[in-house]
């Protein structure tokens, strides 16, 4: 992912540029990582020299590189590292699987596997076998009595709880679990009519706490595993043309350990803005926070490839949940970042402080914009903030009061609209009591002139997914339309994905576009955006990937 030559002339392409003086043209000329020439082939060949690499285009359609707004970048990679029951459908598949995975290992060796089910959702199940159960552990004894198996449970927001997972008798016996352990709130350990384990666990909190409790014993993501893990997020994200994302869930220091070793080895190929998940609780912010400002205040701290900045400040949680995450530091499993709590005070003295303190607070607001946009007023009446741009995260629903007072705090907004719009829109507009046009509502964010980006959030990693649920807002399980007036067009759609992740990240004015003195970051796809079938775009991948000039993906 290297690649690069001394000057580039893209031709024969029908080039977006989103530059309004000239939307259209057939050839892009690159160098220094920078464009240098926009327009026809003659045009542009004016900038050929002896070195210069000319691509073909072929007639392929090229975009700005596209920003996700909310990635979990890290996490892509972290899939790949266990087996997955995707093909299952039955027990006994799951059992040839494990007994596979046996044959390999030395006995007493751990065996993991992701959860049951297809991802990214993992719906359905267990009905998707044919027995219509979860395994039990004598299922999994069965398929391996000589090691330990554990099949994980989803990472709850892939889905909803209840989570379920299990283990078999030495998993268990290794982990210390018998008829008499107490689970802790939120977990079941389910047991049989005698009253012993199953080897069945459900949990029904949002952010699970099995495998940093009960399940502890169980094998974890190791510093190695999540660097080779960002290798191959990397990779993925840029065969769908992404050229740079966004953090602003936080990433947690074990997380920010593997960026910064990634960057040394000269391995960050996409820019990767990051906001930092806060480490300390709440009686311990009057230090951490003026600390953390010193470097991560303002814009951040870094270069074009990778930059920290700004936290991710939790408003509400459940403290009991925190509580046992905050003690598993500095792992964090599939999060990637450090759950908090805080009740309105301590979220308002957090946000006070950060204010005065130059540093950027990301919050998520699915179930809480009303707070939190009450706390941020009363934060600016004493400080600054709307040059710092602070983010509404997983911004799912708004009325019209509340985007002109978003406006007037001079925020932005990164929204999912593959979890809220594509996978639960009938269950997201039943929760506003029918106020569809309140969901996602894109078309008034822009009407507002409120920035915003679309985001993944890793769920799958195609940013044409999100693409086309702003486009044609269709729940995936019943194809209704949901709050038709707030369907974005398809050029608002790709503005959002390029120039609006570009503000999210203060990178606007460089980013975003393709026209002379802007950075070289471009994807050449198969299918036009603008006039292709929806179904054309999901799923599709680039033909070649560009950050600054650099070719991150050629297919």
């Amino acid at each position: 992912m290297d690649e690069i030559a001394d000057s580039l002339v893209l031709v024969n392409g029908h080039i977006l540029t989103l530059d309004p003086r000239r939307p259209v043209v057939a050839g892009l000329a690159i160098a220094g990582g920078r464009v240098t020439a926009t327009g026809s082939r003659a045009e542009v060949a004016r900038r050929r020299g002896r070195h210069t690499r000319v691509i073909d285009l072929r007639g392929a359609t090229v975009i700005p590189g596209l920003v996700d707004a909310h990635a979990h970048l890290d996490r892509e990679g972290l899939k790949l590292i266990y087996p997955s029951l995707a093909r299952c459908r039955s027990i006994a598949d799951i059992q040839r699987l494990i007994r596979g995975q046996a044959a390999h290992r030395k006995p007493g060796e751990w065996i993991v596997t992701m959860p049951v089910g297809v991802p990214p959702f993992y719906q359905g199940v267990p009905d998707c076998l044919a027995e219509r159960r979860w395994p039990t552990r004598a299922d999994l004894d069965a398929a391996a009595p000589d090691h330990p198996v554990y099949i994980r449970g989803i990472w709850g927001y892939w889905n909803r709880p209840p989570v379920h997972s299990i283990a078999n008798s030495r998993a268990l016996a290794l982990a210390g679990i018998t008829r008499d352990t107490s689970p802790p709130p939120g977990v079941e350990i389910v047991k049989d009519a005698a009253g012993q384990p199953t080897g069945v666990f459900v949990e029904h909190n949002l952010i699970q706490v099995l495998e940093f409790t009960l399940m502890r014993e169980a094998p974890r993501f190791t510093p190695d595993d999540r660097l080779r893990a960002l290798r191959v997020s990397q990779r993925r994200y840029a065969a769908r043309g992404v050229t740079a994302v966004y953090e602003g869930h936080g990433i947690a220091p074990e997380v920010l350990a593997a960026y910064r070793e990634s960057h040394a080895r000269g391995e960050l190929h996409l820019r990767c803005t990051l906001a930092v998940s806060p480490t300390w609780d709440a009686a311990e912010a009057t230090r951490a926070i003026p600390a953390l400002a010193a470097w991560a205040g303002g814009r951040g701290l870094g270069d074009d490839r990778l930059r920290v900045g700004g936290i991710c400040l939790h408003y509400g949680g459940d403290p009991g949940v925190a509580r046992i995450l905050h003690a598993s530091q500095p792992y964090t499993g599939w999060a990637g970042f450090v759950e908090s709590a805080n009740d309105p005070a301590a979220y308002l003295e957090q946000a006070d402080l950060a204010a005065h303190h130059g540093l950027r607070v990301n919050t998520l607001v699915t179930r809480c914009l009303p707070e939190v946009l009450d706390a941020w007023e009363e934060v600016a009446r004493r400080h600054p903030i709307r040059d710092l741009r602070w983010v509404l995260v997983h911004l799912n629903s708004a009325t019209p009061e509340q985007l002109a007072r978003i406006r007037r705090l001079g925020a932005v907004a990164t929204t999912n609209p593959i979890s809220y719009l594509y996978r639960s829109a009938g269950d997201e507009v039943a929760r506003l009591g029918g106020a569809a046009d309140q969901l996602l509502p894109h078309r008034s964010l822009a009407r507002h002139r409120i920035p915003f980006g679309i985001a993944t959030d890793n769920k799958p990693a195609d940013p044409w997914v999100a693409f086309a649920a702003v486009v044609a807002r269709r729940d995936m399980r019943t194809g209704v339309v949901v709050g038709e007036r707030e369907r974005l067009t398809r050029a608002q759609a790709l503005a959002a994905l390029t120039r609006g992740g570009a503000w999210v990240t203060f990178a606007e004015r460089e980013r975003g576009r393709l026209a002379p003195g802007w950075v070289a970051d471009l994807a050449v796809l198969e299918h036009d955006p603008l006039t292709a079938p929806l179904e054309d775009l999901v799923g599709q991948t680039a033909r070649l990937t560009m950050v600054g000039g650099e070719i991150v993906h050629d297919a």
